[in-house]
């Protein structure tokens, strides 16, 4: 796929129309004739990124002033059928008429500084990973789906700790029931009439704990009937339905959908009366269990009166013992709901872990993927030009993620999450929140006992969701051979840099290439030496669009077409648009290049008297 046509309308460029051929496009012109602004609104109706972050608005700034309230229309060459491209400066994205590829273009700033960055140079090499979109992609599925059980396990741990409250007191209260128990039978063996009373007492007495359990269960179930029939209400009275169309019905871009809308509605809406019906009758139940029990409460008060007649005291003890088993019988029946709870907490553990072991393969597969690009990279620059690739070289996000979680907790978080990012992996700290495992992240990240305690609490208590999913990328290093020794991109001068960047974007011949100005802060000899040699080198079938100044890059380069733009400063144009062996290209490099016919016929009279 190549870029085929490029039609302007409105703007600086207002009326340009090209159709350019594979090869190497040379777009020409006197400073301020457009060549950057050319660039940009193809990279901003192409929808291609920047490399930096800080070009990104820059870029889009230069292709909305150039396009003004026009629109640039591109056109792709593929082997079937081409696609157009369509955007104006207020569209969001491009307008496309099917899935394309966009150009992969560099500004002449990107190719200073790309390499200065982390994530500049992992973006230059991942432009040469196959499939990358895909595995961008498959990551983003793994990160949510963990990031939503996160939720579902907070919420299921946020439970287990509100419904465990008082089961503490279960083995006290058991106890307790023992020693009552003893001093009931005592009381029971001082007469037949205490005994009868006493029995029918108890039998009273279950009854009541088996009520008390029932009706907790129905408040508990009641209330979360509350909380759907609540929730489903929420959502429905922040809907405004689809946005109304004051057209032609017939045209009505939602009107095929409307109805399907309004139906899904529907049973939102029944849904929620359902819920709440439920509850209601869910209360009614609840209700009839309070009254049995006030009913059975009132008998028994009556027993125990007539026990306490026939022995002093023991009306205090049965009623004691009643209340304390009607008390253990609910706290057991809370320790069930705790006990399923908690295999459902393990469940979902457990499918957390393997989608953590999902996305870390995605990852690895992404890794391979990027070494693969090096060791190509490699071979085809080395010696001169090494490129390595650090597995999870990066702790940005993982320490930005930490520092988040930490906000506001009373810790100084900064030098915390720094230690902590770089000690442990956010895999082994999910670990070591969920055992608490203090003494051993105290041991691994060099922190004080009670510091690395109050660090797992807070982590526990905010959530690893955010934490565990963060990217902890690959990071790539560049490197030039400088007379005996390799030096390191970040130690280089802006042309040593150049030297490094630009053989490794020229071995992009799948996409097509766009480079603003590549020869800037880079000496003629490197261009003739290398530059050309990449250029030459492409396959033919590849587009290669570069803006010059200098004359090397088109006449060594073997430019299929030459373009050379000027500018009335209002408004730039195209003046020449033709191969490079003709004459107007020629003309056109001669003068704007080379300094005119005459100082390039001098130069070659001086280099004939002078060189042996």
């Amino acid at each position: 796929m190549h870029i085929k046509r490029i039609q302007i309308e409105e703007g600086f460029l207002s009326g340009l129309d090209l159709r350019l051929p594979s090869g190497l496009v040379a777009v020409i012109g006197a400073r301020g004739t457009g060549k950057t602004s050319l660039i940009e609104a193809i990279r901003f109706g192409l929808g291609a990124r920047n490399h930096t972050s800080e070009a990104t608005a820059a870029s889009v700034e230069h292709a909305k002033y150039t396009l003004a309230g026009g629109e640039i229309t591109i056109t792709l060459d593929d082997i079937i059928e081409d696609v157009v491209v369509s955007r104006t400066a207020e569209d969001d994205e491009p307008r496309a008429t099917q899935v394309f590829q966009p150009a992969i273009i560099f500004s002449q700033k990107e190719i200073e500084t790309i390499g200065l960055s982390e994530a500049g140079r992992l973006s230059l090499l991942d432009g040469f990973v196959r499939d990358r979109a895909k595995l961008r992609a498959e990551e983003a599925e793994k990160a949510n789906s963990i990031k939503s059980l996160y939720r579902e396990i907070a919420n299921l741990e946020s439970e287990i700790a509100r419904t465990s409250t008082g089961l503490d007191e279960l083995p006290a209260l058991r106890a307790q029931i023992v020693t009552l128990e003893s001093r009931a039978t005592e009381v029971s063996t001082t007469s037949a009439a205490t005994a009868e009373k006493s029995t029918r007492l108890e039998a009273l007495s279950a009854s009541l704990t088996a009520i008390a359990v029932r009706a907790d269960t129905l408040e508990r179930f009641k209330h979360r009937l509350g909380e759907w029939a609540d929730a489903l209400d929420d959502y429905m009275d922040d809907d405004f339905g689809p946005e109304p169309w004051e057209g032609e019905a017939a045209v009505d871009p939602l009107g095929a959908f409307r109805a399907g809308y309004d139906d899904a509605l529907g049973h939102v809406k029944t849904a929620s009366t359902k819920f709440k019906a439920l509850a209601a009758r869910v209360e009614a139940s609840r209700s009839a269990a309070a009254a049995d029990r006030q009913k059975v409460e009132g008998e028994a008060r009556t027993l125990r009166g007539d026990v306490d007649k026939l022995v002093e005291g023991a009306g205090a003890i049965t009623r004691q013992l009643a209340a304390t088993r009607s008390r253990v019988a609910q706290l057991e029946a809370l320790e069930k709901v705790i006990i399923d709870r908690r295999s459902r907490l393990a469940s979902l553990r457990l499918r957390r872990d393997g989608l953590l072991n999902e996305l870390e393969a995605v990852r690895d597969k992404r890794f391979r993927a990027r070494v693969i690009v090096a060791d190509r990279l490699n071979a085809a620059l080395g010696p001169r030009i090494g490129v390595a690739v650090e597995k999870f070289g990066q702790y940005t996000e993982y320490t930005r993620a930490l520092t988040e979680a930490f906000r506001g907790s009373g810790l100084k978080y900064n030098d915390l999450a720094t230690s902590i990012a770089e000690a442990v992996s956010p895999r082994e700290l999910v670990r070591l929140v969920e055992e608490q495992a203090f003494l051993e992240l105290a041991q691994a990240a060099g922190l004080p006992r009670d510091r690395a305690a109050r660090a797992l609490g807070v982590l526990q208590e905010t959530g690893l969701g955010d934490i565990v999913t963060c990217a902890i990328e690959d990071n790539v290093r560049l490197r030039l051979l400088d007379g005996a020794e390799y030096k390191d991109i970040a130690s280089l001068s802006a042309g040593q840099r150049c030297t490094v960047i630009l053989p490794i974007v020229l071995q992009h011949d799948e996409r097509v290439l766009m480079i603003d100005q590549p020869e800037d802060h880079i000496d003629n000899a490197f261009i003739t030496d290398s530059l050309i040699k990449a250029i030459r080198a492409r396959s033919p079938n590849s587009q290669l669009i570069v803006s010059t100044h200098n004359a090397n890059i088109p006449v060594l380069g073997d430019a299929k077409l030459v373009v050379q733009l000027i500018s009335d400063g209002r408004n730039g144009s195209v003046e020449v648009c033709k191969p490079l062996d003709d004459d107007a290209a020629v003309k056109a490099i001669t003068s704007l290049m080379e300094g005119g016919i005459e100082a390039f016929r001098n130069r070659a009279t001086f280099y004939d008297a002078h060189l042996p």
